[in-house]
Order: C-alpha cells, then sequence, then structure tokens
C-alpha cells in the first residue's frame, strides 16, 4: 500500500434478514486499488453500497481518510461510485454527466471546464464530450462513468462490476485501461468483481467475500497458497514476471526461470497458463514434444477434480497446476513427492501488460 489507511471498515455487520455480512474488517491503503472478489451472492455488492452510504450497518464503523462516517448520508462521505450499468443521465450531453457532480459542489463555470478538459484529456474522451450516452460504445460509456467519479477528486472510488456489461473480447483491453489510468493518477479504488482473471489482474490486494464473510485478503500469491481461498481463484496459473522481446518470441523471467511466449511483450507481466496446457512426461525420458519451456518440478499435491485430477507442482519456486485423466496419473504414476519434466508449448503462455506493484 502506498501509505495511510484511506478506508477503515471495522467489525461491520449488516442484516437484511434472509442475508448478512458478519464481522467484516478491511482496510484499504491510500492509492491501492483493491479489488473485493466473491461467488454470486456473496455480499459483495452489499459491502460496497455499506462502505457508500446506501445501507445502514447494524454494528462496527466505516472510517475515510481517518474520519468516522458510518452516520454520514453518501453525499458526506466524499466517495465516488460507479454502478455496474454507469448510470450515465441520457438526457444529458457527456460533458453535463461528467459536470453533474462539479455543479452540486458549486464549481464555478471556469473551473467545471478546467476540471473536465483535464480528465476528458486523461481518459482520452474529449471527442465524445457533445454526445449522448445512447450513442456510446460499452467501453465509451465505461471511460465517461469513470470520468465522472474522478473529475470530484474523491478520497475512493468505488466500482461495483464495471467490466460485467462489456463484451468479452473488449473486457481485457478495458483492464488494461484502467490499470494504465490507477497507476497515472494514483486514485484510492475498491473494484468489485466475480472474475477471479480480472481481480489477478487489477489488484494489488484482493478481498475474497464468501457468505457474507471476508475470507482473505492479501496478494495473488496469497490467495492462490490458502487452502480456504484457493478454490475460489479458478484453475489458471497466473504468474507475475519480467518480459523481454527477442527477434520471434518473448522471454520471461520469473522468479529466476526463463519461460519462452509466443505473445508479444516488454516490461512487467502477468503470465497466464490453463493447466491443461501443462504436460507432465517421466523425469528422464526426453519428450516428444515442439514445446519450448522443458522445467523440472516436483508434484507438491494430487487432489481429485471431477472429473480430473489437479497436480500441483514446483518448479525452482514457481508454483503451478496441471490436469491429468485417472489413466494419465495412474500411467505416469504422478504422486505427491516425486520429480518429473513438465512442458508448455510458447503459445500457450498468454501475456498481459502489468502496472501494478510487485
Amino acid at each position: 500500500m502506498e501509505g495511510e489507511e484511506m478506508i477503515e471498515v471495522r467489525r461491520l455487520s449488516v442484516n437484511l434478514g434472509d442475508f448478512s455480512l458478519e464481522d467484516i474488517d478491511l482496510s484499504v491503503g491510500d492509492g491501492e486499488y483493491l479489488v473485493i472478489m466473491g461467488p454470486t451472492g456473496a455480499g459483495k455488492t452489499l459491502l460496497l453500497q455499506t462502505i457508500l452510504g446506501f445501507i445502514e450497518p447494524e454494528e462496527g464503523k466505516i472510517i475515510v481518510d481517518g474520519r468516522d462516517v458510518t452516520k454520514l448520508p453518501p453525499e458526506m462521505r466524499n466517495l465516488s461510485y460507479v454502478p455496474q450499468e454507469y448510470a450515465l443521465f441520457p438526457h444529458m450531453s457527456v460533458f453535463d454527466n461528467i459536470a453533474f457532480g462539479l455543479k452540486v459542489r458549486g464549481k464555478s463555470s471556469s473551473e467545471v471546464r478546467e476540471r473536465i478538459g483535464e480528465i476528458s484529456e486523461i481518459l482520452r474522451i474529449s471527442h465524445l464530450l457533445e454526445r449522448r450516452p445512447i450513442t456510446l460504445s460499452g467501453g465509451e460509456r465505461q471511460r465517461v462513468a469513470l470520468a465522472r467519479a474522478l473529475v470530484i477528486e474523491p478520497k475512493a472510488v468505488l466500482m461495483d462490476e464495471p467490466l460485467s456489461a462489456i463484451h468479452r473480447s473488449l473486457r481485457e483491453e478495458l483492464q488494461a485501461f484502467l490499470k494504465e489510468i490507477h497507476s497515472k493518477l494514483g486514485f484510492t479504488a475498491i473494484h468489485v468483481t466475480h472474475d477471479h482473471l480480472e481481480a489477478s489482474y487489477l489488484g494489488d490486494r484482493i478481498a475474497l467475500i464468501v457468505g457474507g464473510r471476508v475470507i482473505k485478503v492479501g496478494s495473488l500469491e496469497e490467495l492462490r497458497d490458502d487452502p480456504g481461498a484457493s478454490e475460489f481463484m479458478g484453475p489458471e496459473n497466473i504468474l507475475r514476471g519480467r518480459a523481454e522481446r527477442r527477434e520471434n518470441f518473448t522471454v520471461i523471467r520469473v522468479n529466476g526461470i526463463d519461460l519462452i511466449s509466443a505473445y508479444e511483450s516488454e516490461g512487467d507481466v502477468l503470465v497466464i497458463v490453463r493447466p491443461e496446457d501443462i504436460f507432465i512426461h517421466p523425469l528422464g525420458e526426453l519428450p516428444k514434444t515442439s514445446a519450448r519451456n522443458l522445467l523440472e518440478a516436483e508434484v507438491t499435491a494430487v487432489k481429485y477434480r471431477p472429473p480430473v485430477y489437479e497436480v500441483s507442482l514446483e518448479a525452482s519456486g514457481v508454483k503451478l497446476r496441471s490436469f491429468l485423466t485417472k489413466q494419465a496419473l495412474e500411467e505416469l504414476d504422478v504422486r505427491e513427492g516425486r520429480r518429473v519434466l513438465i512442458s508448455m508449448k510458447a503459445s500457450a503462455l498468454k501475456i498481459l501488460p502489468y502496472m501494478g506493484r510487485f
């Protein structure tokens, strides 16, 4: 985290009859991007709405920048909200949508124009200011909603699944855009999602909430290593490394190991490898494969995840997961403590640029 705590949630409980949040403790540092992740119905949005002041807790406190705001209405908390559907005013231009919060705060016309000019340039939406929301694409609406949230210079921006309405083909592009803008502006953010890949890419830390309880808060690696949290993090292997582009491939250094990817990238990256793209071979036998990544690894665990077996591996400190059928598991004699050879094709190592904190 960058510095002092910007938001603190202390022993928070909310009871809605058929669902409750219980004894929530959570903190967000100044400039931190915290992702709240969990399955549908876990209480993510309820927690966000309680922090914002839309719902009053039964117990506990909410502290924003050192000030107790638990009993204050939403407009007195100096927090911005980006709802799932963005809630842009359809009868207003983009300019007037962004200006709304500034005008409510009594800012002068010249200051409104100046601030909107600055934020529009940063978010690359200056050419959209005279248009109506109905004419915008999903990605453009997302940028306008973010501009409206940021322009009032809040203590923090709280976003409720802001990418869920975006077509999957554009989602990665907008994730990268959010990462870029956060890196540039350094605002404090709480981002709600059910998507573990989105959480892994965007979050400086991830808070996992299940059944109204926060069961783990930590880095991607800490959640992966926690038995109670790892099952919610999805099957994909997600590694952090540094990429260097060569003539027709990319070398990624991960924990002292060089991996080769067919994707182009430079600098800090996340590497995503599906378990089914990691192949296991007997140690001592040269596998018949064109894969460019060959590593010796130790089997650290074998678990049955119907209909396959999940094999946990460690190669020089790099933790990976692979899938095997029951037949393959028996034929290869894969068991805990056994050393094996693993292979991965360069095309299986997907790369995303990473601008967070390593």
